[in-house]
């Protein structure tokens, strides 16, 4: 049966309204029996709401009762967040040891008495409500109905997610091959040819496209290649961006078009570039003209490949060859079915032969649109017998292949087929617009804000929304992931469709807004802003009425206009994104955003320091600060932030110090940079009490640290089993009147700083002794899968750097006393492969390097046969 979001919703705020803990508060604050009163109302209408929400589907009264019953819903959650936070502000209080004035205290908001009558107030106001929504319910004739066993939609007992391999795609060779063929054909009678890929959604034209901008011939033939997702906004502009991305790797701007074409120029001019533009709609014949006077200069036989659903926008590309992708075949199709069911371990299966014919049946509805039978396929995983796959072929499936929109109602199958807490995460990212790269980490944490994840108690809540990604990622709601150095997954994309459907489930609630914001109403609860300031811009009413909102995301304002307006008609939002605003501060009012849970103030240069009064945000559970490059200290009273678990603090290059207190936040997660200071600080003590801390770790300044401060306070990194990167910078700070440790106690000190064994990444910068520690020379590091040693501008020996069987990344950075890449004059030369997965080595400003082996001779080498090649097999870079 496919989940009730509602229903699990209340089922949550019954249980929350009837724990002990709470029910302990209530009693505290004298409403035990109002809250009493509200359980039981909200156990009357959950009864129905199974029955209310198919119905909502094909009544309009129904659909308009459904949404008032959600608000109210809000309404309660709202109400058991209040207490939370009002529960955390008194612990704070009394940990502080603080005695505020008693008459004072009476009369303000934080009296017990004075909060239970306004909390009392609010309680009956909500259940009047539900009672009219109760009462009104009688009309529609719900049948009350219960679901036999809660189901959070993780499949249990898999322990890995197989994926078909990126660029391995099915019964399209000869595609690959055709499309290849045109971008090689000299006898074009353009310079610059345009080639168009054209197919309805769901064929894997962008796979196809990828398939051939990866293949080495292509490679080889054009010197650049540069790929651009355009979709439906073809802005010129910020092509030129995408495309200066893509070639530099790195992002421009914010610059005027004169400056970034002649940037553009500078990168193609007189080169053979291959240049992929992905998901095309213009229909504007001029906008193209525009683009294609830039990209005119490049050298003859430069190809522009464009994929596009329709005939038409490929005709106003000039094309030159229109390549129309059709649907796979009937065996190509079933081979992409069976190549899915082996993936799982599912061939004996398909043996059955009953299975097999219904199998059969089911891929010839999907009519050879790849991302259907995969979809279908893993729906079909949870099934394990013939009358299942039966019903579902004669059923659902068929309901679906008579629908209008046939592809759409066919993907909404696998969506209903979710659990509530996976479809509410799935449609929060209509949030995101399309072809938009979603940072993975981030979107679960605002998933957790947003309260769509089920805790469990033998797992960290961000492991169980990590758990949620990858069952969406493999029931094929995202794709197009992209992985880091280690393998960690850390973007991705939706297709298309999948956005249309993630859309198509409640149009009002996430809302990607234009610059009118029309399309906000009053009951919208998620907002995103995708555009740049207008000059004349100011917030528009609807916005000012959404008092609802819940995630607003890049808002745009005139940064001499202070955000106070904007935050106090939004005081139920629980997480706001502010990237790149240009905001110089944040208003004392930040703190009445007692519901706030994700807060991301990324890449806003001008924010020297945060308001004290951001610490009286209780419930905060991330803060993100990455790129803030003015940003100088934090708050004062950081370690009031007894809820924060995410610190992200990349790149704030102008932090002196931590704050006080920081070894109190034991709920930290992550704090990716610590900077030791020589005043206003505890030094590197705070970390012990910090055991949790995940990912990466970059401790900054320890030329303040002094080897007596480590042994006093007994730290230790080698306990926090959680910290993959570790990065620990020397600054040469010397001739300052400071405390500075002395050189020849900088060994000492690096010796204390010994990583767990379960340590990824290290990197070294601005280290002075002139040994490394014994740890980094033994076998402990093991798992090292990247070393960085950079500006030891006394350093005269390395580790053995072949003893770490998984190292791929290696990087000697300014190493000016090193003659040796290894100084055991023992050559290894009857090891073939001693680096055996070694890919990338950087090597640079080593002005005494000799050689890699101390007593090697070229006579030797030449006698021996031994190469790179040989040694580093798997060397690229």
């Amino acid at each position: 049966m496919a989940q009730s979001i509602l229903f699990n919703v209340a089922g949550s705020l019954i249980m929350k309204l009837g724990s002990l803990a709470f029910r302990e508060l209530a009693l505290l604050w004298g409403v035990d029996d109002e809250l009493e009163k509200l359980k039981d109302a909200v156990s009357a209408i959950k009864a129905v709401l199974l029955d209310a929400e198919e119905q909502q589907y094909k009544s309009h009264a129904v659909k308009n009762w459904v949404s008032r019953l959600k608000d109210v819903l809000y309404d309660v959650d709202d109400l058991i967040d209040e207490f939370s936070y009002e529960t955390l502000r008194r612990q704070v209080k009394a940990k502080d040891g603080r005695k505020p004035e008693q008459v004072c205290m009476f009369f303000s908001k934080s009296n017990p008495v004075a909060f239970g009558f306004r909390m009392g107030q609010t309680i009956k106001d909500i259940r009047e409500k539900l009672n009219g929504i109760n009462a009104d319910k009688t009309q529609f004739h719900f049948s009350e109905r219960t679901m036999d066993t809660p189901d959070d939609g993780l499949r249990k007992g898999r322990e890995t997610y197989s994926f078909i391999p990126e660029g391995e795609v099915i019964g399209r060779d000869d595609d690959r091959k055709a499309i290849a063929d045109l971008l090689l054909d000299t006898n074009f009678k353009e310079d610059i040819a345009v080639i168009a890929i054209v197919g309805m959604g769901g064929l894997g034209k962008t796979t196809l496209a990828q398939s051939v901008y990866n293949d080495e011939m292509i490679r080889k033939h054009f010197a650049l290649k540069l790929w651009v997702c355009v979709s439906e906004e073809f802005d010129v502009k910020i092509i030129v961006e995408k495309i200066l991305e893509s070639a530099t790797m790195k992002r421009h701007g914010p610059f005027e078009i004169d400056t970034l074409q002649s940037l553009l120029r500078k990168e193609i001019d007189g080169k053979k570039y291959l240049f992929v533009m992905d998901d095309v709609w213009n229909e504007n014949y001029e906008k193209w003209v525009h683009l294609k006077r830039l990209l005119m200069c490049g050298a003859t036989g430069s190809r522009i490949l464009i994929t596009t659903r329709s005939i038409q926008v490929a005709k106003t590309f000039d094309v030159v060859s229109l390549y129309p992708l059709e649907n796979l075949n009937e065996d190509d199709s079933w081979l992409l079915f069976k190549k899915m069911a082996s993936l799982k371990g599912a061939e004996e299966e398909l043996g059955n032969s009953n299975l097999f014919k219904i199998g059969k049946e089911i891929v010839a509805k999907l009519k050879g649109v790849p991302l259907a039978i995969r979809t279908i396929w893993r729906l079909l995983c949870s099934k394990k017998s013939e009358a299942d796959w039966l019903f579902f072929k004669n059923n659902e499936l068929s309901r679906a292949v008579r629908q209008e929109n046939e592809m759409q109602s066919i993907l909404k199958i696998s969506y209903n087929h979710l659990s509530s807490n996976l479809k509410q995460c799935f449609a929060y990212c209509a949030l995101f617009p399309k072809n938009y790269e979603i940072r993975k980490d981030e979107v679960i944490k605002q998933w957790v804000a947003q309260g769509f994840i089920q805790p469990q108690s033998i797992k960290a809540i961000e492991d169980v929304g990590e758990d949620y990604f990858m069952e969406l990622l493999w029931r094929s709601f995202f794709q197009d992931i992209r992985s880091n150095e280690l393998g960690d997954i850390k973007q991705f994309k939706m297709h298309d469709l999948m956005h249309d459907l993630a859309c198509s489930i409640d149009e009002n609630e996430c809302v990607l807004a234009s610059l009118n914001a029309r399309s906000i109403v009053k009951r919208t609860r998620h907002v995103l802003f995708e555009f740049k300031l207008n000059e004349t811009w100011e917030l528009p009413e609807s916005l000012i009425e959404a008092k609802n909102l819940t995630t607003l995301y890049n808002p745009p304002f005139d940064r001499k206009k202070p955000l106070h307006k904007m935050f106090s008609n939004h005081l139920r939002l629980r997480t706001l994104v502010l990237v790149y605003s240009f905001i110089i501060e944040l208003p004392k009012s930040t703190s009445k955003l007692k519901h706030l849970r994700y807060l991301d103030l990324s890449c806003n240069n001008y924010i020297e320091f945060l308001p004290n009064s951001i610490t009286e945000l209780y419930n905060l559970e991330t803060l993100l600060l990455c790129g803030c490059t003015g940003s100088r200290t934090l708050p004062r009273d950081t370690k009031n932030l007894i809820s924060l678990r995410h610190l992200d603090m990349c790149d704030c290059y102008a932090l002196t110090h931590m704050p006080k207190g920081l070894g109190e936040m034991t709920s930290l997660q992550t704090m990716n940079l610590f900077v030791l200071g020589d005043t206003n600080s505890n030094g590197l003590s705070e970390l012990n009490g910090l055991g949790n801390l995940k990912g990466s770790l970059t401790i900054r300044d320890l030329q303040f640290q002094t080897i007596g401060d480590l042994q006093k306070n007994a730290y230790y990194l080698k306990l926090k089993s959680g910290i993959k990167r570790l990065m620990l910078h020397w600054k040469d700070g010397r001739g300052k009147k400071s405390k500075i440790v002395a050189l020849d106690d900088e060994e000492r000190v690096l010796e204390c700083l010994e990583p767990h064994p379960n340590l990824q990444k290290i990197e070294i910068l601005g280290y002075h002794g002139a040994r490394l520690c014994n740890w980094l020379s033994s076998d402990s590091l093991v798992r090292l899968v990247t070393i960085k040693l950079s500006h030891c501008s006394r350093l005269q020996q390395l580790p053995q750097f072949d003893q770490y069987p998984f190292l791929k990344h290696l990087c000697l950075e300014s190493l000016i006393c090193i003659e040796y890449i290894d100084n055991n004059s023992n050559i290894y030369l009857s090891s073939s492969t001693f680096f055996p997965s070694l890919e990338k080595l950087e090597i640079s400003t080593m002005p005494n390097l000799k050689g890699w082996w101390k007593g090697e001779t070229s006579g030797e080498l030449a006698q021996n046969s031994v190469s790179f090649p040989t040694m580093m097999p798997c060397l690229s870079t």
